[in-house]
């Protein structure tokens, strides 16, 4: 788990507006980045200048044209190296973007890889990347629009962000601790169970079920298949949805829980805590 003290106060997204875009200049704006997490993904292109990324217990040298992702709640920092400045553009967004509701298949397929705990990406994405070209030029354009500072603008910031996450899925630079072509077939059956019936009590047992499977090895598959546990994948589900009633501003907390499948306003507003880093209150307001 990582420490609160390092945790980033600033809020980089909102229900309005799921990301922020920051152009850096170092030393100019600031001397260095110290270490420090936030819960949003983080995308950054440099232009001029060396630099050196820490990024969890790695230490990542960067030069004019690379290309860096940082996975939410990951340690990083950055410095100079070098007389000449360090300039670069970065958005810190939220998952949202990427992987809306975590029940639909282009997450449980497809992008699920970028939200596992042993998923790595081979940094940084440069000119020895495969399909190189492609993503810088969508990531120069992604930040073209998020500085257009508008409704159209945010819709081709995620336009933009689908796709150089799929470009850096196809040019094989993602890996897990076990091989991702590994077929999801013999959990899918759980998957479409949780989606029709996550507002139902769901036991593990029933879903083992659905896969023909016993209850220690699916638990086991689904694990190494989706990077959570169960109970976790339940729990994303129902705030996922619990996210979309909260939109309605007559829609109370506790009625939000009890529609997808809470008991316990107190265990909904904990969770809800847990996956957001808001409460429900908190998140109702920044609608």
């Amino acid at each position: 788990m990582m420490d609160k003290n390092t945790e980033e106060k600033k809020k980089h997204s909102s229900a309005y507006v799921p990301y922020s875009p920051y152009r850096g200049v170092i030393p100019d704006y600031y001397p260095s980045v110290p270490l420090h997490w936030h819960r949003e993904f983080e995308l950054a292109i440099f232009y001029e200048g060396r630099g050196e990324f820490r990024i969890g217990d790695e230490f990542i040298n960067v030069n004019p044209g690379d290309i860096i992702v940082i996975k939410p709640g990951t340690l990083h920092s950055t410095e100079k190296k070098g007389s000449r400045k360090l300039i670069y553009d970065t958005i810190v967004f939220d998952e949202s973007i990427l992987f809306g509701n975590h029940s639909e298949r282009c997450y449980t397929d497809y992008l699920n890889i970028f939200d596992r705990d042993d998923s790595k990406i081979t940094l940084p994405i440069n000119s020895a990347t495969p399909g190189y070209a492609e993503i810088k030029k969508n990531t120069e354009e992604l930040f073209e629009s998020c500085y257009s500072f508008s409704g159209s603008g945010d819709l081709n910031v995620k336009i933009k962000l689908m796709q150089i996450f799929a470009l850096i899925l196809e040019s094989g630079t993602v890996n897990t601790g076990y091989s991702f072509k590994m077929s999801t077939d013999v959990i899918k059956p759980s998957i479409d169970y949780i989606r029709n019936n996550y507002s139902d009590k769901i036991t593990v047992e029933t879903l083992a079920d659905q896969c023909h499977l016993s209850k220690s090895y699916f638990m086991n598959m689904f694990k190494k298949v989706t990077g959570k546990t169960v109970i976790g994948y339940l729990m994303q589900v129902r705030i996922d949805n619990a996210c979309k009633l909260l939109a309605n501003e007559h829609m109370a907390a506790s009625e939000a829980a009890v529609s997808v499948g809470y008991t316990n306003i107190s265990n909904f507003n904990r969770q809800f805590k847990q996956l957001t880093g808001l409460t429900p209150k908190e998140f109702k307001k920044r609608r």
